[in-house]
């Protein structure tokens, strides 16, 4: 739109619309008042719209060159409106309304026009739309100026604040202000210029060097801003430029991180040439090629142990360096900002951590090593306690058969006494299975009252003993689902402890009853010693057995109730003690499930017959007429037990060879041809498995049971037994009657 070739307002048309861009107030009166005045020295009228501080001093300005005030003397001729207010008469949601424009600024413009005489017009409303930020509404009211100037004759003034474009974001709207209008115009000292063009030229340029000085500013105030934080930063901080990583800025915890003062102007590797290749020098490379930030975790500097840990080393330090890219506003990578995160503290924590973690591993594996040697050893000891009572529980036998009546007193002595032993020693290896979790039940639906009455019987000689009363209360067809024979061990082991710890000539109660429609109660109460408060959570536990006095009168080993809780637990039940203090006696009350999907009636795979050791022995009686005698082959290292075996089975009429190594063993079967072969399996230089198949391969189609004679009695032990070719798996210490039964059964057709 920029027709005229006049510059300068003294010169243009009245009907001009033109605008100028001011640095100062006082500049912008004189260039407007010069305007204004024209036209009334012409007859005319003026029309000022502008801020009231702009009203006032043009106001002034014209006073002073009138021969009457301005506002009084050229009363009609000269009107003054205030921006602001006039804007807020046709603006509607920050956009001028062309309608609401023309009745207001229009009709304002439509009556000075019609004076015939010069009409002279400036406005500041676009200025104070832009310092608003409404610069779109700006060039819309320019727009309207330009409609209203084609249906009425004026020339119109518009100034502009320099401040207002500062900068380069501000040239486009700078540029379509100024094709708004007719002129340019620029400051005094332009106005002799005579170019068409330059004068948009040059306000072009003045807006230009103002918006590169302003960044030039904005960017030196930036990088003082980030030196200034870098210096003054918590953290080691280093600003590095150009591809050769040069210093130029280190801030004081930087320089103590490094050790270093000499590093400004320096390249990275001039001032430390020993990184090179290193991680850090890798890190400043990959960064500025790539523009890519990175994280090194945990860079190590001064004494570092061989493996890299900081341990008490005092002087070592441990960092976590940050690497971020510098860009310039073009996007072009300047340099490296490195900052390093001292985390000593923390890593020297960590390792510590870690180091007790692994002391606590070792100690942990050591407390499992002894551990499990404490189970092998309980294990392995209740195999060796089993062996020399197996030479014991015979010769118990053999003295019964031969019948001297006058050490039956001390036969019945030792008689008890074995029978105990053997019950320590089951319950040692029970535990032991327990705790390796080798436990096997045999459950099914059993009767109650069968049940206890098995628990009555293995407990009976200690009850009578102690002259205790045993009462026994059972409902009638009280059926649950258990291994019989552990849950008469849990209940006698309970009957055991109530006759231990009751005074001579106490009450014993054993009850069972239903709890509910799917669970039984099995108690048992007595009126004896009772249990201390702080006793009474710790009755289960394994080898606890509460204070003893000196002379360790009740005894045992402090396994009885753990197994109690382990076997119930076990069969999916839940034991429970109860008392009310020392001398109120104790009741301890076991809860089982009455039916199961898991009731079996026994193992029908199972092909050979089990037979747990016995606590009582029972004396057979002497073979009647018809007993076949049996060739039976006795393979035993252990000399007494052998031999001891041998001749109880004598005294039954059988033809017994005894032999103490499978090699012998071997030789005599060719000879003997037994019809039995009782093998201990812990045999040296072969065991008994491998001879039992050696036998079997030598028999041929002659028949010959072979029974296993063995410390162990779990389901893994009787399968190896039956893969091996055992008929029979019986465990010591043997009760000889089990042992005779089978002899008895072999089929003549083994003779």
């Amino acid at each position: 739109m920029l027709t005229s070739t006049n510059p300068s307002h003294e010169d243009t048309h009245d009907t001009g619309h033109f605008v100028q861009f001011y640095e100062s107030d006082a500049s912008l009166t004189e260039d407007v008042g010069v305007f204004l005045l024209r036209a009334l020295h012409a007859g005319g009228s003026a029309i000022v719209i502008a801020t009231a501080d702009h009203v006032a001093s043009l106001t002034s300005w014209l006073d002073a060159r009138l021969t009457a005030p301005a506002q009084s003397a050229t009363h009609d001729a000269l009107i003054l409106l205030d921006a602001q207010a006039t804007l807020d008469r046709f603006m509607v949601d920050g956009w001028p309304d062309e309608a609401r424009f023309i009745s207001t600024v229009g009709a304002v413009v439509a009556k000075a026009a019609q004076r015939g005489q010069p009409l002279h017009a400036f406005g500041e409303m676009v200025a104070v739309l832009c310092e608003q930020g409404l610069g779109d509404a700006a060039l819309r009211l320019e727009e309207l100026w330009n409609r209203l100037a084609a249906h009425h004759s004026f020339s119109l003034f518009c100034a502009y604040p320099e401040h207002l474009f500062p900068g380069a974001e501000q040239t486009q709207l700078f540029r379509h202000i100024c094709h708004a209008h007719h002129h340019v115009l620029a400051g005094s000292p332009l106005r002799d210029a005579g170019s068409k063009e330059l004068h948009l030229r040059l306000a072009l340029a003045e807006q230009r060097a103002r918006s590169l000085e302003d960044e030039m500013n904005r960017r030196r105030t930036a990088e003082h801003q980030r030196d200034a934080v870098l210096m003054n930063s918590p953290v080691a901080s280093a600003l590095l430029l150009g591809d050769k990583h040069t210093f130029q800025l280190a801030n004081p915890r930087y320089l103590d991180m490094v050790k270093r003062e000499d590093l400004l102007g320096r390249a990275y590797l001039d001032a430390f040439p020993d990184e090179r290749g290193g991680p850090i020098a890798a890190a400043l490379k990959h960064v500025y090629e790539h523009g890519l930030p990175i994280v090194h975790e945990e860079y190590r500097t001064g004494n570092i142990g061989d493996i890299g840990s900081i341990g008490n080393s005092l002087s070592a330090r441990v960092y976590t360096l940050h690497f971020e890219p510098l860009r310039a506003s073009s996007g072009k990578i300047e340099g490296v900002i490195l900052s390093a995160v001292e985390v000593t503290g923390y890593v020297r924590a960590r390792e510590t951590l870690e180091k007790s973690r692994a002391d606590r591993e070792l100690l942990l594996a050591e407390l499992r090593k002894a551990n499990g040697a404490k189970d092998e050893f309980l294990a392995m000891l209740g195999h060796e306690l089993r062996n020399p009572l197996a030479p014991i529980v015979s010769a118990l036998e053999l003295m019964e058969r031969r019948g001297t009546d006058s050490a039956a007193r001390e036969r019945a002595v030792i008689q008890r006494h074995v029978d105990h032993l053997v019950r320590l020693v089951d319950d040692l290896l029970d535990v032991s299975r327990i705790i390796r979790g080798n436990v096997e039940l045999d459950k099914r639906q059993v009767d109650v009252h069968e049940v206890i009455t098995k628990a009555v019987e293995m407990t009976s000689v200690l009850v009578q003993q102690r002259a205790h009363r045993l009462k026994i209360e059972v409902d009638e067809a009280l059926e649950c689902v258990a291994d019989p024979m552990r849950l008469a061990q849990v209940i006698a082991n309970l009957l055991i402890n109530a006759a231990k710890y009751t005074q001579a000539g106490g009450e014993i109660t054993v009850s069972a009853m239903a709890a509910d429609a799917d669970h039984i109660r099995i108690r048992v109460c007595d009126n004896g010693m009772g249990i201390a408060p702080d006793v009474l959570p710790h009755v289960f536990d394994t080898f606890y057995q509460g204070t003893q006095t000196i002379d360790r009168a009740e005894g045992g080993l402090g396994i009885g109730l753990a197994l109690v809780k382990n076997f119930v637990k076990l069969h999916r039940g839940h034991v429970e003690a109860a008392s009310g203090g020392p001398g109120c006696g104790s009741e301890f009350t076991i809860v089982l499930p009455r039916a199961s999907s898991e009731t079996t009636t026994g193992n029908a795979s199972e092909a050979i017959r089990v037979a747990e050791p016995a606590p009582v022995v029972v004396p057979r009686d002497e073979p009647d007429s018809s007993t076949q005698q049996r060739r039976i082959l006795l393979v035993d290292d252990n000399v007494d037990a052998a031999d001891a075996l041998a001749e109880l089975l004598r005294s039954y009429g059988h033809s017994v060879k005894t032999v103490y190594d499978p090699t012998a063993a071997l030789a005599e079967a060719n000879t003997f041809r037994p019809t039995v072969s009782v093998l201990d399996i812990g045999l040296p230089v072969m065991d008994g498995y491998e001879l039992a198949r050696q036998l079997r391969l030598r028999s041929g189609n002659r028949p010959c049971v072979l029974v296993a004679l063995t410390g162990y009695g779990q389901k893994a032990d009787r399968d190896r037994s039956h893969a091996a070719g055992f008929d029979h798996h019986f465990v010591k210490p043997l009760k000889p009657a089990d042992l005779l039964e089978v002899i008895d059964n072999a089929s003549d057709a083994s003779l």
